[in-house]
């Protein structure tokens, strides 16, 4: 099954306003995301990014909101597709700890 291979993870583990790397760019490929989840300990709006470009509008969370996004139709391109050699990112619009994980794939 094509998730049994390519599947990996990665913490968030944030709490520095301004871009924050989660996931670098492949080297190859592309990052297709199957599930985020993340919660701020205070109110924060966050950006998700690919590279240098937003990826849809911003998310308003309040404190220990969570947010959960899950592949839950199994799409080969997950709920999150990023262009071909962008990192995925999260802009955090105040120095507040978010955290969570990721479950993502690399398509080459």
């Amino acid at each position: 099954m094509l998730y049994d291979t390519n599947l990996q993870k990665a913490d968030i583990d944030i709490s520095s306003s301004g871009d924050n790397t989660i996931i670098a760019a492949p080297t190859a490929g592309y990052i297709v995301i199957d599930h985020i989840n993340f919660v701020p300990t205070s109110a924060v709006d966050i950006q998700l990014k690919q590279g240098t470009t937003n990826y849809g509008g911003a998310y308003p969370l309040d404190t220990k909101q969570a947010f959960t996004l899950e592949n839950a139709m199994m799409n080969p391109q997950g709920v999150i597709t990023l262009k071909p050699l962008e990192a995925f990112k999260m802009n955090l619009s105040a120095a507040i700890q978010v955290s969570g994980f990721i479950r993502y794939r690399v398509i080459i």
